[in-house]
């Protein structure tokens, strides 16, 4: 038997193995990229944007001549690119599949979107009976619990623990801004909302 005809060594089969595993992730599960750094950005440059018009306070003196319309326009604006960005990731990987994997993939990307405008719809019916400088915090707050509740489920369908994190993150992110009350809420979760989402799309890239 020549040294080309010799079986592989442990090593070599265990390196195929590790090979082929990490093929059939790129192919079959979710871009990270695209599930989770869009949103990260679009929360740091909506937030962002809501905090630099509304200030600490939350009275709308910040340090830009912004309202908190022309915030919350931002803040939808960039979310929907993410949204988009997000549903184009579960296509990928489900185009792949059929059956179970694609009828979750299916299912998750319908949860949000009618997660989302199910909030909309509910919370623009109670925004009269709110106070001017109290409706961007409560939009804001509400927004947010329904996505880290998404993150959490999507981690749990999806058995990745640091999806289920980053979704408990941004529940207690979104819990304290809103304790804190003001401008906080903006803040908070521009950075450590934002930032959250960002880091966990880059780790999970990497372990990819």
């Amino acid at each position: 038997m020549t040294d080309e005809e010799a079986p592989p060594t442990p090593a070599e089969m265990l390196r195929l193995i590790e090979e082929q595993r990490t093929a059939a992730m790129r192919r079959f599960v979710p871009d990270p990229l695209l599930m989770y750094v869009p949103w990260g950005v679009a929360w740091f440059v909506g937030f962002g944007t809501l905090f630099l018009g509304q200030g600490l306070a939350g009275d709308g003196n910040g340090l830009l001549p912004i309202t908190w319309q022309v915030g919350l326009t931002v803040l939808w604006a960039t979310q929907i690119i993410a949204f988009v960005l997000m549903i184009i990731a579960l296509l990928r990987s489900g185009g792949h599949i059929k059956g179970e994997s694609e009828a979750r993939g299916a299912m998750y990307g319908l949860a949000w979107f009618v997660g989302f405008n199910a909030m909309g719809i509910i919370a623009t019916r109670f925004v009269p009976l709110l106070q001017e400088d109290t409706i961007g915090p409560f939009y804001t707050s509400l927004f947010m619990l329904v996505a880290g509740l998404l993150y959490m489920a999507g981690g749990a369908v999806y058995r990745l623990w640091p999806q289920f994190l980053l979704g408990v993150w941004v529940v207690v992110v979104d819990v304290v801004g809103t304790v804190l009350g003001g401008g906080w809420i903006y803040l908070l979760l521009a950075v450590l909302g934002g930032g959250g989402a960002v880091t966990t799309g880059l780790w999970l890239r990497r372990q990819r």
